[in-house]
């Protein structure tokens, strides 16, 4: 509440509440409230950091003390800390020298000037169980050449589901990277424990009906038509992601899915993924898996208009060529 001028008037506990002066109800209401305990929630709770096991970075002062400069969460710590890294901290770089698993603590060197900065390299695993809820094979428009016509039929595809889901993160070392240009310098292998998570997710299998129409359209393509279902599913699964957003009240990074490279030769499972990125889930999952149907149509709207753009100005820059 706001203070009257010249006045300063403090209740008992230490200031825990305000006296009002004069009578009457509305002379007692609070001029000025002050918190009574030590020290303030605001520096012993992060609102950023909200896992209940976070970092500490710190960084040695000239009178060898060490200060605590960030806490980071553990699912997301890795990224930035490990042995060699650059971190920035106030417009200054450090590289991280000693970290501590068991107290959870990573010692920042510097400041140092450096012409590099360092980017972790990573792998995503994610892993569903058992689904606890499942609805029935959904009806969805399929967007093809008969679109095109202005006609448009129904494709039985598989029902989504919902349950428990487990993201393994595993850092497998780091790369070093000019600064500016960002021209690769070098290589850095890296042993680090493997980051677990627990959460939900909601996903979708791709019945074989799908399958086999990728099949028949990969045909005299160099790339096998198995490479070109798990490429598709990586892009649909993160197009998915993007569209969220218009179904949720969330950003579409508050959400993960199985990422995949082209080199990779582990297991893929032929499903459409959409997890939460938070321990325990944040219900994103969820919200997805009720309106799933039309977050397949959404996303496949959008990339058709994206790809009929890109197609467009194509023409536009080929007209112009054709022009000089």
């Amino acid at each position: 509440t706001k203070k009257k001028k010249g006045t300063k008037k403090r209740g008992v506990a230490g200031g825990c509440v305000g006296g009002g002066g004069g009578g009457g109800e509305e002379s007692a209401m609070l001029e000025e409230c002050n918190f009574c305990g030590a020290p303030k929630p605001s520096k012993e709770v992060s609102l950023r950091c909200i896992d209940e096991h976070r970092w500490k970075i710190l960084i040695r002062l000239p009178n060898s003390e060490r200060m605590v400069v960030e806490e980071v969460e553990e699912w997301m710590a890795f990224y930035q800390i490990y042995e060699g890294a650059t971190y920035m901290n106030n417009g200054k770089t450090f590289i991280i020298r000693v970290l501590d698993f068991e107290k959870r603590e990573a010692e920042a060197h510097g400041p140092v000037k450096l012409d590099y900065y360092t980017s972790v390299r990573d792998l995503s695993n994610l892993e569903t169980a058992a689904p606890l809820l499942a609805y029935p094979p959904l009806q969805l428009k399929k967007v093809d050449e008969a679109l095109r016509e202005k006609k448009e039929r129904k494709l039985l595809i598989a029902p989504p589901h919902y349950g428990p889901a487990t993201v393994i993160k595993s850092f497998l070392g780091y790369t070093k990277l000019k600064r500016i240009s960002g021209k690769f310098l070098d290589s850095v292998d890296l042993q680090m424990p493997q980051v677990w998570m627990k959460t939900f997710a909601a996903w979708i299998a791709v019945p074989e009906e799908v399958q086999q129409m990728v099949k028949r359209s990969a045909r005299g393509s160099a790339m096998p038509w198995e490479e070109h279902l798990r490429g598709g599913l990586h892009a649909a699964s993160h197009a998915l992601i993007n569209v969220l957003p218009l179904f949720a009240r969330c950003s579409a990074n508050d959400a993960v899915t199985l990422c995949d490279y082209p080199a990779a030769t582990r297991f893929r499972p032929r499903s459409i993924v959409i997890a939460d990125r938070c321990k325990g889930g944040n219900g994103l999952s969820l919200q997805a898996y009720k309106v799933f149907g039309e977050l397949l149509e959404t996303a496949l709207k959008m990339s058709l208009q994206l790809y009929a753009l890109s197609r467009l100005s194509r023409v536009r820059s080929d007209a112009q060529l054709l022009r000089i």
